[in-house]
């Protein structure tokens, strides 16, 4: 009987808060480009991590119908994420650890990156599970070689998918939302300062028309005068000797 009665309390809370389908929201990496008119890549090297607590770690928010889904955004993002880095830095090397010092001597590496992800999810749908609309806020915490946090830019991708376009991919939302944050981080990161580093190629910046200082017109003027006769080289010795004792 206490079996029963078990089995029935949990058949009942399934019913009351729905199922949890999984999904997969790994973007398209083929979407994940750099622009015709990106600014330059960053000169320096850099490292990312996500450990594999955030890579086992498994998400559950709304989908349609009082369902749910549940997925794995570190996971689904790594590859992509990394190829984001790419766009962005000279060299990109997935480290072991933040602090894996062999790998950051090695490869010279300048700045250490990991990304921290929030979902949410939910549908406009009461006749399907899938989302139909979803969130992805991504922060990218950029550290130095010891570890000080010298940036954190953060930016909100979103997705959305109707049941025309998410039937043959009921993940397609997040996927979705993951490019535009991805992308977004992009744009986020080559706009980001970081100490000792400067884009691989710097445009040439025009140097502005000399102007000649007082001192060195008086001379000119000076030497012209000698020049044309209207003094004696005398005097013009005498003249350039108190105009530089002046200095």
């Amino acid at each position: 009987m206490k079996v029963l009665n078990v089995i029935l309390a949990s058949m009942l809370a399934l019913a009351l808060g729905g199922c949890a389908h999984p999904i997969v929201i790994a973007p398209n990496t083929a979407k994940i480009e750099r622009a015709a008119d990106a600014t330059p890549r960053i000169k320096a090297n850099v490292g990312f991590y996500i450990s594999d607590e955030s890579t086992n770690r498994e998400v559950t928010t709304a989908g349609g119908g009082g369902d749910n889904t549940r997925y794995f955004p570190y996971r689904d993002i790594e590859t992509a994420y990394q190829k984001m880095l790419f766009n962005v830095f000279e060299n990109v090397t997935k480290l072991k650890s933040p602090t894996d010092a062999t790998a950051i001597g090695k490869d010279n590496i300048k700045f250490v990156i990991s990304p921290d992800i929030i979902t949410t999810s939910g549908s406009t749908s009461f006749l399907t599970w899938p989302p139909t609309n979803f969130t992805v806020d991504l922060t990218s915490n950029v550290r130095d070689a010891s570890g000080k946090l010298i940036a954190s830019p953060r930016v909100v991708g979103n997705g959305q998918a109707e049941f025309s376009d998410f039937k043959s991919d009921h993940g397609l939302a997040g996927k979705l939302a993951m490019e535009d944050a991805l992308l977004k981080m992009q744009r986020a990161l080559l706009e980001t300062t970081y100490p000792g580093s400067l884009p691989a190629f710097t445009p040439a910046t025009p140097r502005p028309a000399s102007r000649q200082t007082p001192t060195v017109d008086r001379l000119e003027k000076l030497k012209s005068l000698r020049d044309q006769g209207l003094i004696t080289p005398e005097d013009f010795e005498k003249k350039k000797k108190e105009i530089l004792d002046s200095l």
